[in-house]
């Protein structure tokens, strides 16, 4: 997906000039209320509510990006910043929506699912009950073995790689010490091993890409339901999900492709390996739109006073979209939400 910034404003301050040799006068009363703002009266938390909670998933040209903008446009208006509005920044494509995701293990047991239908994907058209098909390929020409045999299938991937348990913090602070050592770090030669691993994982990604866009040509023209996602990253409750292809006017829909988790994903490999048959049922609502295909950045001024500095301009900004397994508060509501604190005042 395409980031964008989405959320940018045109700030125009008066700053004195200082002669850097003279003595700074700080005003202590306006660096007072300035604290008293940030420490008392701030609206951070408000207005990250308005960008997540109530817009949720800020999808580009998503209905839930067009509420963010507009609530942003118009609080940015009250609060007396000039020339708000929605501004077009060319096409993007089709909008896209998603209305209704239940994913759920019927068979050998039941077991409704965390699952996201990737972004620009269609439906399924009603509830579809189907067997899992597992997909033991290497390559695309290892699909052939499978031809004739995806119809009113959901298709998994055999997956080879492992999730390695961490029992490292998710975050940590550097220590005095440790930030500096950093002074002393040497640029060192490249190393020619890590290169060559890295070209051999792009090259391995790469031949996976191709054999799952093939098998999704392959899935789309025999009437399969589904093909289910996941990575070693999809661990402990997190999913992530992104885009299932392209998103332009003239492509088609995208194969239905769902995310899932990395534990619920190897539980019906090893099921299906062992020969054990799995049954869910899959039923998801998208929306596509082509009404308005463009993109748009929310912008708004605050014109200067000083004659010298008519001409510079301040810019403040952060990128208001983000993608469907969440309300986008760290990517990038948080920024998009400071950025427009630091303006109201």
């Amino acid at each position: 997906m395409r980031f964008i910034k989405t959320l940018s404003l045109l700030l125009l301050f008066t700053f004195p000039l200082f002669v850097f040799a003279q003595k700074e006068n700080i005003d202590q009363n306006v660096m007072q209320q300035i604290r008293k703002e940030g420490l008392q009266n701030s609206k951070v938390m408000d207005i990250a509510f308005h960008l997540t909670d109530v817009s949720g998933p800020r999808l580009t040209a998503s209905p839930g990006f067009m509420r963010a903008a507009n609530y942003a446009k118009n609080q940015l208006t009250q609060w007396g910043l000039v020339n708000a509005m929605l501004d077009p920044w060319g096409d993007f494509g089709k909008s896209w929506e998603l209305q209704k995701s239940y994913v759920a293990i019927i068979s050998p047991w039941y077991k409704s699912l965390e699952a996201y239908p990737k972004v620009w994907t269609g439906g399924t058209n009603g509830i579809k009950n189907a067997e899992v098909l597992l997909i033991s390929a290497k390559d695309s020409a290892g699909l052939d073995a499978y031809r004739g045999k995806l119809k009113g299938k959901i298709l998994l991937l055999d997956r080879s790689d492992k999730y390695n348990l961490s029992f490292k913090p998710d975050a940590t602070r550097y220590t005095d010490a440790e930030l500096d050592s950093m002074s002393n770090i040497k640029m060192q030669p490249a190393d020619t091993a890590a290169m060559r691993r890295r070209r051999e994982q792009f090259g391995s990604f790469r031949g996976a890409q191709i054999l799952i866009n093939t098998l999704k040509a392959l899935a789309t023209s025999e009437g399969a339901v589904a093909i289910l996602s996941t990575s070693p990253r999809n661990h402990d409750g997190t999913i992530f999900v992104q885009q299932a292809g392209p998103y332009k006017v003239s492509d088609p829909e995208n194969f239905l492709d769902v995310a899932i988790g990395w534990e619920d994903y190897m539980t019906m490999v090893r099921l299906l390996k062992n020969n054990i048959a799995v049954k869910m049922d899959v039923d998801v609502q998208t929306k596509f739109s082509s009404a308005d295909t463009k993109g748009y950045n929310v912008i708004a001024e605050i014109p200067g006073t000083d004659k010298n500095l008519k001409d510079e301009v301040i810019m403040l900004g952060g990128h208001l979209d983000s993608w469907v397994g969440g309300t986008g508060a760290n990517d990038n509501g948080a920024g998009s939400a400071v950025m427009m604190e630091a303006d109201a005042y």
